[in-house]
């Protein structure tokens, strides 16, 4: 077990110096390389995996937390760490390591850009199937680690789906692989999957190994406007009754999406895309548009090319960090999806309750909400939202996980919401001392800490 209390600075330095290249390490900038509110002594900016472990290593020995960053866009999930030691610069960790567009796989290095692997795949007609909201400096690696998702998710799934290899750097300062290229079904214990939304918290991430899928030929996405969150609800039954094939089914509070021009005065959309041949999106639109006819509040719109990217932009932004994350609140709620307009319902309750502005989107099929509260400074008000909105979620069978707050926000209500005797976190927490006995990666931040 290593020590609890901070290495000093330079004894950490000079570690690090022995086993890494004389480039490596820096200093922290004061504005960019922040953690909630937390400024690291140290930042190392690797480009190697054995490189990565050695430096765990030496953190593990010294008793030094350590927090991953890639590109930095969701460094902000998480609670507020006690402290941070070193700044882990994965970034460096870029390359794309082997591609087989004829097997439809790919490995990459944990610090490869989404941005730039998707622009890859589209040369030869191939895309990856993962569409998180984010910056373009977004990394591979990171979006594992987090567990992000897009709007795609409704039809191939989160990253669990799409992982089939991991290479992950370890605190005894080994390297090890689990996984492959070849995408197959595993029986058993699937290591890899443990990784995938830990927060690193097992060991970081330095290479994924991906299953890609071929770019569809035509997309279109059918935008009906709704009244409400309980039409939206029956809208939604409609089209699950239905054999409607879709790459993705959201409902997006207007509001988000104000350059869009449809029908009506309506505060909410559902937003069905179809990807396929023509003649295929044709018909599965058709039925889209039968299925949700009866519960529309006006006429819809058909989108395609930069229309539909921007839509889809615009109706996902809840997903990606706020400009001002001191004055606002973001929380992603899970529950059943027939649960949706009842949560819905819930959140802009509360809100006007307390005085506060509430905008929301949800994945319809998945029930996994997210729900923004602005329009105060006050800590205290925005803790009250979250805890009233978390406790009408568990009542309905969900949970509610803070994505975005103010640092006194995330103290005060909890980031996780999740008992420590808990079976799941019990099981984690064992997982976490096997991997990481010393606890010094991401330290506080995850679920289990």
């Amino acid at each position: 077990m290593a020590p609890n209390h901070a290495p000093d600075p330079v004894e950490l330095q000079h570690a690090l110096a022995a086993e890494l290249p004389p480039d490596a390490l820096g200093r922290t900038d004061p504005e960019r390389d922040v953690v909630d509110g937390v400024r690291p002594a140290l930042r190392a900016r690797l480009d190697a995996p054995d490189a990565v472990a050695a430096t765990l290593a030496v953190c593990q020995r010294l008793g030094a937390v350590v927090v991953p960053r890639g590109g930095g866009t969701h460094l902000g999930i998480g609670a507020p760490p006690g402290r941070v030691d070193l700044l882990l610069d994965l970034s460096g960790l870029d390359e794309v390591i082997e591609y087989r567009p004829e097997d439809l796989t790919l490995a990459v290095a944990a610090g490869a850009r989404l941005a730039d692997v998707q622009t890859l795949l589209a040369e030869a007609g191939q895309m990856l199937a993962l569409d998180p909201a984010g910056a373009p400096a977004s990394t591979i690696g990171g979006l594992v680690a987090a567990d992000r998702s897009g709007p795609r998710r409704a039809g191939s799934g989160t990253s669990r789906d799409l992982v089939i290899g991991l290479e992950v750097a370890g605190v005894n300062g080994l390297v090890t692989r689990s996984g492959g290229m070849v995408v197959k079904n595993v029986t058993g214990y699937d290591l890899p999957k443990a990784h995938i939304g830990a927060l690193g918290t097992l060991g970081i991430i330095t290479r994924v190994n991906l299953k890609i899928t071929p770019r569809p030929s035509v997309e279109r996405t059918l935008v009906t406007p709704l009244a409400n969150p309980a039409a939206a609800g029956s809208a939604i039954g409609a089209v699950i009754d239905s054999p409607l094939a879709s790459s993705g089914i959201d409902l997006v509070q207007r509001r988000l999406t104000p350059d869009l021009d449809v029908g009506g005065r309506a505060a909410w959309l559902l937003a069905i895309r179809v990807a396929g041949t023509e003649g295929g999106v044709g018909a599965q639109l058709a039925m889209a548009t039968q299925s949700v006819a009866q519960h529309a509040d006006g006429v819809g719109v058909t989108l395609d090319g930069q229309a539909q990217e921007r839509f889809w932009s615009d109706a996902d932004a809840l997903a990606r960090p706020p400009d001002d994350p001191g004055s606002q609140t973001t929380c992603r709620l899970s529950a059943l999806s027939s649960q949706t307009p009842s949560l819905l319902g819930s959140a802009a309750e509360i809100g006007g309750d307390l005085g506060l502005r509430t905008v929301a989107s949800a994945r319809a099929l998945n029930g996994v909400l997210r729900v923004r509260a602005s329009g105060t400074d006050a800590a205290d008000v925005l803790t009250t939202f979250v805890q009233r909105l978390r406790a009408s979620a568990e009542r309905l069978g969900g949970a509610l996980v803070i994505e975005s707050a103010p640092v006194a926000v995330k103290q005060a209500a909890g980031v996780w919401g999740v008992a420590a005797d808990a079976p799941d976190v019990q099981a984690m927490d064992a997982l976490r001392s096997a991997f990481d006995p010393g606890r010094i990666i991401n330290r506080g931040r995850f679920v289990v800490t």
